[in-house]
């Protein structure tokens, strides 16, 4: 068995390729895309022992593209499902369940995933609940409510040959730790609480550290890699 792994250690986006080993009987390739979610805590920018984690919550796309191409016109694919696509953080789980895709065998050029967060209500395309630890080891929850949009896209270009048993699994990583790089703790110590006492992160609520994380995002948004010989 062959295993491929690609890691941007920069940003929230990976990709896993599996070439299985053969099986006694032939089935069609396929391709399966899977979400991982960090929730491990993570050091605020400026403050140690200082951290940050998020445990629970939702995000929500609206939709999610898969496309190849090859020097072949009929080994070209596109397929795109539309839908409320809901991703539990705390396990990575999608509801509805995404299915594997049949593909057919033959030599790719180009796979390319593209994936678009929710904006078609007042619904956030990310909620998430967490707990900020300050210097004095005093938690305090937080939430962070992410209302965008926001498009994200890898494109890996190569050679690929994709035979019959194979199985590719796409991995998109979350990682709030990367999206709040950014955020100092002295940002979180002066921040506003609601009226239960939670550091509500949104548009609406704490301006300033929702624009450093957005920003974050925004930068995180599209990935490129090329890739030979494999």
């Amino acid at each position: 068995m062959t295993k491929i792994r690609l890691i941007l250690p920069l940003f929230s986006i990976a990709m896993l390729v599996f070439i299985a080993c053969d099986k006694d009987e032939s089935s069609a390739p396929t391709f399966e895309l899977n979400f991982e979610t960090v929730t491990s805590e993570f050091p605020v920018k400026s403050g140690m022992p200082n951290s940050l984690a998020f445990t629970t919550g939702n995000i929500v796309l609206e939709s999610i593209e898969f496309e190849t191409s090859s020097d072949t016109d009929s080994l070209e694919m596109e397929f795109e499902i539309e839908s409320y696509i809901t991703i539990d953080f705390a396990t990575g789980e999608t509801n509805p369940d995404l299915s594997p895709i049949e593909i057919k065998p033959g030599n790719y050029t180009e796979i390319e995933i593209e994936f678009e967060l929710w904006d078609q209500s007042d619904i956030p395309s990310i909620a998430l609940n967490g707990t900020w630890t300050d210097a004095d080891m005093q938690e305090h929850p937080v939430q962070f409510l992410f209302y965008s949009g926001q498009d994200f896209e890898l494109e890996i270009e190569g050679n690929f040959t994709i035979t019959e048993n194979t199985s590719m699994v796409a991995q998109i990583t979350f990682d709030p730790g990367v999206w709040f790089a950014g955020v100092s703790n002295e940002a979180l110590a002066s921040a506003t609480t609601d009226e239960d006492g939670v550091i509500v992160i949104s548009p609406d609520q704490n301006d300033d550290i929702y624009q450093i994380v957005e920003e974050m995002i925004d930068l995180v948004s599209e990935v490129e890699i090329t890739m030979n010989n494999i």
